[in-house]
């Protein structure tokens, strides 16, 4: 027994030892981690908040270089430009646009230096900086060139499309834009990022906007509940959940709009494992497997969360949509962990 564990654990090693990046010809690598540089948008405004309506452009120049370390394993490169290439968690939207949720599109372009000295539109593979000035010479054992005067990638231009109208504003707050990647004579794709753009906030504002209950918080409060699973079923404890509101600025302000509401969920409570029909529910912040909420709406219906719901019986787009909340245990759990529990959601609109 103790041999084959030797053995084992030799191995294992050896497969560690192993491990390391493999970089294509000519592929750059920063001098330690991606360079980052983080954007604040503060503040922007889109005045036509309609599909097409466009923010001011935003302009980010943060004036530092960055240094890139260019690999020539296979064979030198003499007197070559760096091309660059972008890469981005965003999915492709039409012709140089990248979606950034459901309400927005985002055109992006980076500053290529050298002897370009432009802002070209992303996303772009392998474009040229056209400065042949850098060499890399291949000797045994590894070769790189050292570049410390790398400019690229730390100027740029973002625009955001409106895709669906937008109601009370988009918050953004850690948003990867694009990656930047180099390759010295732009013989490959190259894959490792060696800068990175990351909106860290900002602040999408438009003219339409909702308010819900005179901008009150809405809490709801259960009290001391049974911890009988059979007791919690969705019918016991019911509370209501009055939702006043009051939409207006913008297209509010010509007439009366077809205005959907939802139960957004929120990152941490989500919606129940058990039931994704319920909201989840938290207990010091751990989330919960055993309970859920329930809410309905007047007619005993679900109201399901992270779906939109059209509003009748409103008035100059203003009105009353009243819920009930009431707590639901997994069945198959028998009883519920005593303690106790919170859920959190926000209520959104969306109109047309």
């Amino acid at each position: 027994m103790k041999r084959s564990i030797k053995r084992l654990v030799g191995m294992a090693l050896l497969t560690a030892a192993f491990s390391v990046q493999a970089y294509v010809q000519g592929e750059g690598e920063p001098e330690g981690e991606a360079h980052v540089y983080n954007i604040d948008l503060n503040s922007l405004d889109i005045a036509n908040n309609r599909v097409g309506g466009r923010t001011p452009e935003f302009t980010w120049n943060l004036g530092s270089n960055y240094v890139v370390n260019f690999h020539c394993d296979s064979g030198s490169i003499i007197n070559e430009a760096i091309s660059y290439t972008t890469k981005s968690t965003m999915q492709p939207s039409g012709n140089n646009r990248f979606k950034l949720n459901d309400y927005l599109d985002v055109e992006a372009s980076v500053w290529i230096a050298g002897n370009v000295n432009k802002y070209i539109p992303a996303p772009f593979t392998n474009y040229s900086n056209r400065l042949r000035q850098n060499s890399c010479f291949s000797v045994p054992g590894g070769s790189v060139a050292r570049v410390n005067n790398v400019q690229s990638g730390s100027r740029g231009k973002v625009v955001f499309i409106v895709t669906k109208p937008i109601i009370n504003g988009i918050n953004i707050t850690g948003q990867a834009l694009l990656d930047l990647a180099g390759d010295l004579g732009g013989q490959a794709i190259p894959s490792t990022p060696i800068s990175r753009v990351i909106i860290s906030s900002g602040l999408i504002t438009v003219p339409d906007r909702c308010v819900f209950n005179k901008g009150q918080k809405i809490a709801v409060e259960f009290g001391t509940l049974p911890n009988a699973a059979s007791k919690l079923d969705g019918n016991n404890y019911k509370q209501s959940v009055p939702i006043h509101v009051e939409c207006e600025g913008g297209s509010f302000s010509q007439g009366a709009l077809n205005i959907e509401l939802g139960i957004q969920t929120t990152t941490a409570s989500g919606t129940a494992s058990f039931n994704h029909q319920l909201l989840g529910t938290l207990s010091n912040g751990q989330k919960r497997s055993d309970l859920g909420i329930l809410l309905q709406d007047t007619n005993g219906r679900p109201v399901v969360p992270d779906q939109f719901y059209e509003m009748k019986g409103f008035y100059k787009n203003q009105g009353d949509w009243n819920l009930t909340a009431a707590p639901m245990a997994n069945a198959g759990a028998g009883s519920v962990k005593e303690g106790e529990f919170e859920a959190s959601a926000t209520v959104v609109a969306k109109f047309q």
